[in-house]
């Protein structure tokens, strides 16, 4: 039997169990990954996404899961492991000129895995090969992930937008900010 290439490994719908199994997702695709990717992570509030990041962020060789803090204060923590990783955390920002000053379209240039929590909140970037990792909240510990690899230029909107509802922060709206009054 031949190895699983990278699309076969990750595209697709996959039921976890447990945050271990969530965990354990991620760190077989980190472990899989043969050149840097952005991972726009999409989920509810306590759907795992920090979880999966971890596995992600081991999986490419960081050792401990537990010397990898989420992002939510810091907002970008850094890692340079087989790829440089930049784990970015969007959920606090509520206006375009908080995510104009993480410098984001730098972060995003640069050849790195990019693992960005509540990406939806960037609108369409037109970025390429971007891999939407969608976890849905079943109940208890039970996930449900899709992970599909996003149109060049396209960022899906779902029906939650933002956490309050309100339309995406994209950093093309130059100065206005996220929210209309």
């Amino acid at each position: 039997m031949s190895p699983l290439t990278l699309p076969q490994l990750i595209f697709g719908t996959t039921i976890t169990r447990s945050q271990q199994e969530t965990f354990d997702l991620g760190y077989a695709i980190g472990r899989a990954l043969e050149s840097p990717k952005i991972f726009f992570l999409e989920g509810d509030l306590g759907a795992g996404k920090t979880v999966f990041a971890k596995g992600l962020i081991c999986g490419l060789g960081q050792p401990d899961p537990d010397d990898i803090p989420s992002p939510s204060f810091t907002l970008i923590n850094e890692y340079l492991l087989r790829f440089k990783v930049f784990h970015v955390d969007l959920y606090r920002l509520e206006t375009v000129q908080d995510l104009q000053s993480l410098d984001l379209e730098e972060i995003l240039a640069e050849p790195a895995v990019i693992i960005v929590e509540w990406a939806e909140k960037l609108g369409s970037k037109g970025l390429e090969d971007v891999i939407l990792v969608k976890i849905d909240d079943l109940g208890g510990d039970n996930r449900k992930i899709e992970i599909q690899l996003l149109i060049p230029g396209a960022f899906p909107q779902t029906e939650r937008g933002t956490q309050s509802g309100d339309s995406p922060l994209n950093l093309s709206e130059g100065d206005r900010g996220g929210k209309e009054g």
